[in-house]
């Protein structure tokens, strides 16, 4: 399904305790906000946490807000954005809801002790969570239907929030689980059947949808889009990757989360805020800097976009977040069309070690080398064991990634057809402690002694001091090659940090003696004895990205893309086959630890002669920089971009 390109998600969790709700609300004025902002689409809302409708119930009169004075203004924002041609899909929580909490504690999630999940109720908040395999789920479906109901043909999309695996031990579930023969004190199991309830839930959901509408929208937030999603994806029309990089997610959450959506679905959506730190934050402006950097990112993955804002109680927008919002948008949408449709141009593919029964638990390892490989600009999916190699020129294993039988044979096939895989320490590995076969290595278990200090030599040595001992922290792993040759090696320290046996602040230095392998190379496959991509998550060791970075050049002779810029620039290239052209998408803002906890962006960081090196399937007839039409040459196969004001996109024709 292809998205309204410009969204708002507009969210609307007002407290009974505030007066004259929606009073100053003007359907005219609320709709030409939008519109004056570029918007294409808004989310509007019929349910919030705190429990109340925003319409006149039939079915459920007395959860109405009590202090609503515009009775229909869902409806009326509803219409007043189709007038000026815009689209309004409809919000409805799902696992928060504060007056369901309050008044129907059977319907709470209950934790293995008994005790509810989410907040104390003598603590202002609404996150005690409910259960959909409860009487709950009646009341959702016919809450759902009476919006159904309601806008009828004028209904273009639902967004149920709080859709999340969340193991329970009420009445219900424990029924169930008992006539399953689940053990209740086995919470993996109980994890398994809580991801087997709620994707029941989507499947029923969306066939109670389907019953009023054929072709609305539909979509189930839980903060993530992951493996967890994959088998569910079917009730999904389409993906919101909720990411606000200065709320909980991060900077780097956006990119691992979208790399591997995209494989699921053929068009997503990424959304961030107009807030300064997350959702709730009212009266804040995210610096225009860093909201053009989140959306145009967004965009360099060909994706549409929405920005999250709040509606104040009162019901009126505020000026100054739309002319924030009209500054991005409209440089989005003089830009889209180099992006959207399209489909990524990839030579890697990130195998990732994420657990799919959970959805916030996204592995160390994962981040690293996700930020490694962006910072090397290596063009990359991120993909799940059960997924295609074909297609991928290499593969590769974070630290933790352990495989099945399966994937080991089709590892082994990938390689016997030209394929080549980097694995760092137990990536690879099966649940018998053995590499695939193409790896011509062998485990032996955990390093005896750490940390480890490689010397690189040769074309391991490359961007590095040759002979130099760099230090790895994190303990490796014990390998033996069996049909593999050594292309690191490594020194040991003269004891491990342990009870008495210690040396200066850190860790014991080097013993200076004879060196061991610490790298092994066989066919197209490399394998490090060390977790690199862990340890370039905790404290980003140049000399790792480095070691990884000469890995995938002894195995491809060419990259799609290389540069002289800096590791902050970012590269992401996409096609458009309709088109006859590749767009290459070149991002430099800098997010700053300006504050304790979250990244600040302040300003774009300005970049001049970037030398950019394409090696590209199609013979490029002509290069510009679009949308500012630039001509640019090809000399020797490189291209000079003599400016990137923060986003500057390629146009490369075929």
């Amino acid at each position: 399904m292809h998205l309204s390109p410009r969204q708002i998600h507009l969210d609307f969790h007002t407290s009974e305790y505030i007066p004259d709700v929606g009073l100053n609300f003007n359907p005219k004025d609320f709709a030409r906000t939008f519109k004056e902002a570029s918007v294409t689409s808004v989310t509007v809302f019929a349910r919030g946490h705190h429990g109340w409708l925003y319409y006149p119930s039939k079915r459920f009169p007395e959860l109405v807000h009590p202090n609503l004075k515009r009775r229909n203004l869902l409806l009326e924002q509803v219409r007043a954005l189709h007038e000026e041609g815009l689209r309004a899909p409809v919000y409805i929580t799902v696992q928060w809801d504060y007056q369901s909490a309050t008044t129907h504690p059977e319907w709470l999630i209950r934790k293995k002790d008994g005790s509810h999940e989410g907040e104390s109720f003598t603590e202002p908040g609404f996150h005690q969570s409910l259960c959909v395999n409860t009487g709950y789920y009646d009341f959702l479906k016919a809450q759902t239907a009476e919006i159904c109901e309601l806008l009828g043909n004028e209904l273009d999309g639902i967004f149920f929030d709080i859709v999340g695996i969340r193991p329970c031990w009420c009445a219900a579930c424990l029924a169930e689980m008992k006539k399953e023969g689940i053990d209740i004190a086995d919470e993996q199991a109980v994890r398994a059947f809580a991801k087997k309830v709620i994707d029941r839930f989507k499947k029923n959901m969306t066939e109670v949808v389907r019953s009023y509408s054929s072709n609305c929208t539909i979509f189930y937030n839980m903060g993530h889009i992951g493996p967890c999603t994959k088998a569910s994806s079917n009730y999904y029309t389409h993906f919101e990757l909720e990411s606000l990089p200065s709320g909980s997610w991060g900077y780097l959450h956006f990119p691992v989360t979208a790399r591997y959506a995209r494989k699921l679905k053929t068009d997503c959506l990424g959304m961030t805020g107009k807030f300064h730190t997350e959702w709730g934050d009212f009266h804040s402006l995210k610096n225009v800097a860093a909201l053009e950097f989140e959306c145009f990112r967004i965009l360099s993955y060909g994706f549409a976009c929405s920005i999250g804002d709040q509606l104040e109680p009162c019901g009126m927008l505020n000026p100054a977040t739309y002319r924030l919002v009209g500054k991005v948008y409209s440089q989005f949408k003089e830009r889209e069309s180099w992006a959207r449709p399209s489909k990524p141009v990839v030579e890697a593919a990130l195998v990732t070690s994420e657990n799919s029964l959970y959805e916030h638990q996204i592995p160390d390892s994962v981040f690293g080398a996700s930020q490694m490989l962006e910072e090397l600009a290596i063009q990359f999916d991120i993909i799940d064991e059960e997924m295609d190699l074909d297609g991928y020129r290499l593969v590769i294993l974070p630290d933790d990634f352990i495989a099945s039988e399966t994937f080991q044979g089709k590892l082994n096939e990938f390689v016997m057809k030209g394929g080549k895989v980097i694995s760092c320490a137990r990536g690879g590995l099966n649940n018998t402690g053995n590499y695939p076969d193409c790896f011509g290595v062998r485990h032996i278990g955990k390093a005896e002694k750490y940390p480890d200090f490689v010397v690189p030599e040769g074309e391991m040595a490359y961007g590095l001091e040759e002979g130099n001992e760099y230090v790895i922290y994190q303990r490796g792993e014990a390998i033996q090659a069996t049909a593999a040759k050594t292309i690191l090696k490594a020194r040991a320290p003269y004891f491990n940090r342990e009870g008495d046996h210690f040396c200066s602040h850190r860790y014991t230095p080097s013993a200076k003696g004879e060196c061991y392998p610490a790298a092994f190379m066989n066919n197209g496959v490399i394998v490090f004895s060390h977790p690199l991509f862990t340890q370039y998550r905790e404290n980003a060791p140049r000399w790792c990205k480095q070691l990884v970075s000469n890995a995938i050049d002894l195995l491809l002779a060419k990259r799609l893309v290389r540069h002289n810029g800096p590791s902050t620039m970012t590269v992401s290239l996409l096609e458009q086959p309709e088109q006859r052209r590749f767009t290459a998408h070149l991002l430099s803002y800098i997010p700053v630890r300006k504050s304790a906890t979250i990244d600040i962006i302040e300003e774009r960081t300005v970049l001049h002669n970037v030398l950019m090196e394409f090696n590209l399937p199609r013979e490029i007839k002509s290069v510009r920089l679009v949308p500012e039409n630039i001509p640019l040459e090809i000399r020797d196969g490189k291209i000079l971009v003599p400016k990137v004001d923060g986003y500057a996109i390629v146009e490369l024709s075929y």
